[in-house]
């Protein structure tokens, strides 16, 4: 067998760089693993590593990998652009405004990287700097039709429109196709009340390209202000047929269709702009007055209270909320909204309150809205069969802990496969049995022809123990299978037989302990107390006998964690992770404890060591919790 240490290391670059020009980040990650952990004084695998991270937005992820590489050589000007592309998506734009002056400095010429840097100077509110710097850029490359897109932004900043559309007028005289400028300069001049110049600036954007969702969705808005209702319908149509996850369009549309009367669609329109972005408060509003228009006075009344618990001073949604509770019939409750709208209204006017809001805090979608996001999702054409591959952290995943390990088949669907511990007694066990059972979290779904087999081997393993009742391989084949079919009363008196009589035998116990947990998740008494204790007492028997039984640990930190005893359940893991430093399912239920526990940062750092060994949905939570 050929050693880590003598593995191809160009030929596993080369193929990782493959990866993530097709867009498989997560398989890229597990081939820059691979060269790390032979060869961790190499750069190269840390620097694609954080380029396939970045594609999953595992921002502070890619930004280790880079301070990693640096660590090994401070002199890398794409590390350094690679680390400043990451503290400006997460937000730290001096950071990042750092490193890209830090990589100009080793590659003075490069546009790119001077690019960033101007917009972070505008972010930054450098607009002086951003200026220069942008000048300057011009004089060198007077031909360069971003940095007068870039110029402009500048001028609209300050306001100064004349020069932002003279340098969009550059932009298009040199480069024809440009059409940013084109899309820009239309909704500067309908700003600037020159509608119909706008719609001629957005018609060349969108006929040079035909695929920007935004680009219909402005020409929508400039259409609606010229009372071209049915134009406008199209665009916003065409646009979600483009993005159909942008909440900003399903708002507008709803806006659309409410004007015209069309109050059920718009209603479902800004339904669907919530469950993408539940705190657009205007929705809410907008929802709740149609609702009321509807009939739909409780669904009005939700919205109101939702409103009122964000935004407690907000005097409109006191008397649309009375207006609802009134047209219910609620008399009592539609004077006390109106009176306290009123009361409100005169204590603001006199001084005597100031206007406050509840704290900002994210919402998560109803289960209304998750089933609208998945309805999404099914209609979103996906250019990939497999799970793995692309932006693996869009695709929305049950935020709930990866389960127990068993002894089984695992499931072939999972497309990393991670290494499986070796076990001396499982092992043994496969070659007398002529099994291939591993130790997984998620093992093959069964299907009529399993269970058949389960059944047939549950008899002629009784057959046998008639004659034989302590042989202990027939013991444990039939204890297996009947865990397969769910017996799980009688594959507990196997296990018991088991240790009676051979007590030594550490997966009985293994075994036994994912049983009693099984049987109690299926009774109507629920896990409780006592039986957790008992599965934990086989699970500490177990590694008594065999204290490399690393699986036995995490059983024990997910029982933990099942209790809501979190400082024992990360004990565990942690000991875990000390034992196997690439122990993804350790790191993964560490961090969703972390989350719970309000700590980001060690949820994500977990997270994140989690997708880099293989959980791919480890990014979908990072993307939405652990930033």
């Amino acid at each position: 067998m050929v050693g880590m240490a003598q593995i191809n290391t160009q030929r596993l670059i080369d193929i990782g760089k493959n990866a993530l020009y097709f867009e498989d980040y997560v398989v890229a990650i597990q081939y820059f693993n691979q060269i790390i952990k032979a060869k961790p004084h190499l750069t190269d695998p840390y620097l694609y590593r954080a380029y396939a991270k970045l594609n999953l937005e595992d921002y502070r992820g890619a930004i280790e990998d880079c301070n990693k590489a640096l660590d090994i050589n401070p002199f890398l000007p794409k590390v350094y652009y690679c680390r400043g592309y990451a503290y400006r998506r997460i937000g730290e734009w001096e950071k990042s405004t750092n490193d890209l002056k830090k990589s100009l400095e080793f590659e003075p010429n490069n546009i790119n990287t001077t690019n960033l840097w101007i917009e972070n100077l505008i972010r930054m509110e450098q607009n002086e700097q951003a200026l220069a710097v942008c000048d300057s850029l011009l004089i060198e490359y007077p031909r360069y039709t971003e940095g007068y897109i870039l110029r402009s932004q500048i001028y609209l900043v300050q306001n100064d429109t004349l020069q932002a559309i003279a340098n969009l007028d550059s932009a298009v005289q040199y480069n024809k196709n440009a059409d940013l400028a084109y899309a820009m300069r239309g909704m500067i001049k309908y700003e600037i009340g020159q509608a119909e110049k706008g719609l001629q600036d957005l018609d060349k954007a969108i006929g040079i390209n035909a695929y920007r969702s935004d680009y219909y969705g402005n020409r929508a808005i400039v259409r609606m202000q010229t009372n071209n209702l049915r134009g406008a319908m199209s665009d916003f149509d065409t646009a979600i047929s483009i993005d159909n996850k942008n909440a900003l369009s399903y708002y507008n549309r709803g806006l659309l269709r409410a004007n015209v009367g069309d109050d059920n669609r718009a209603i479902d329109d800004f339904s669907t702009c919530l469950a993408l972005d539940p705190n657009n408060y205007n929705a809410y509003m907008q929802r709740a007055i149609l609702n009321t228009q509807v009939g739909d006075y409780k669904a009005a009344i939700a919205d109101y209270n939702t409103i009122l618990a964000q935004y407690p001073d907000f005097i409109p949604a006191y008397y649309g909320r009375g207006n609802a509770k009134r047209k219910m019939r609620d008399i009592v409750g539609a004077n006390k909204d109106e009176h306290l709208a009123m009361q409100i209204e005169q204590e603001i006017r006199s001084g005597k309150r100031a206007p406050k809001t509840a704290q900002q805090k994210a919402l998560e979608p109803s289960e209304q809205g998750k089933a609208i996001i998945h309805k999404l999702q099914e209609e979103q054409t996906n250019q990939y069969a497999s799970d793995i591959r692309g932006q693996v952290q869009d695709k929305n995943v049950t935020i709930e802990p990866l389960s127990n390990f068993i002894i089984g088949t695992p499931n072939p669907d999972v497309q990393i496969k991670r290494q499986s511990l070796f076990n001396a007694q499982l092992d043994h066990y496969n070659q007398l049995t002529g099994s291939n059972l591993e130790f997984c979290t998620v093992q093959k779904s069964n299907r009529a022809s399993d269970y058949n087999t389960y059944f047939t081997t549950i008899e002629q393993c009784s057959e046998t123990l008639q004659t034989d009742p302590t042989h202990q391989r027939t013991l444990m084949l039939r204890g297996y299978c009947l865990t397969q079919v769910e017996d799980f009363s009688s594959a507990l008196a196997d296990f018991d037989t088991l240790i009676k009589y051979y007590p030594g035998n550490v997966l009985a116990y293994f075994n036994r302990a994912n049983a009693r947990i099984k049987e109690a998740e299926s009774s109507k008494d629920g896990l409780t107390q006592a039986i957790c204790m008992l599965a934990l007492n086989d699970l500490y028997m177990a590694l008594q006998l065999d204290p490399n039984l690393i699986y036995a640990v995490y059983n024990m930190g997910y029982i933990h964690l099942l209790q809501q005893k979190y400082a024992d359940a990360i004990g565990r893991f942690t000991q875990c992770i000390e034992q196997y430093p690439d122990f993804a399912e350790a790191y993964y239920n560490r961090g969703l404890i972390y989350l719970y526990q309000g700590d980001k940062e060690q949820g994500r750092k977990d997270l994140s060591k989690a997708g880099e060994l293989g959980l791919h949905e480890a990014y979908n939570i990072i993307k939405r919790y652990a930033y």
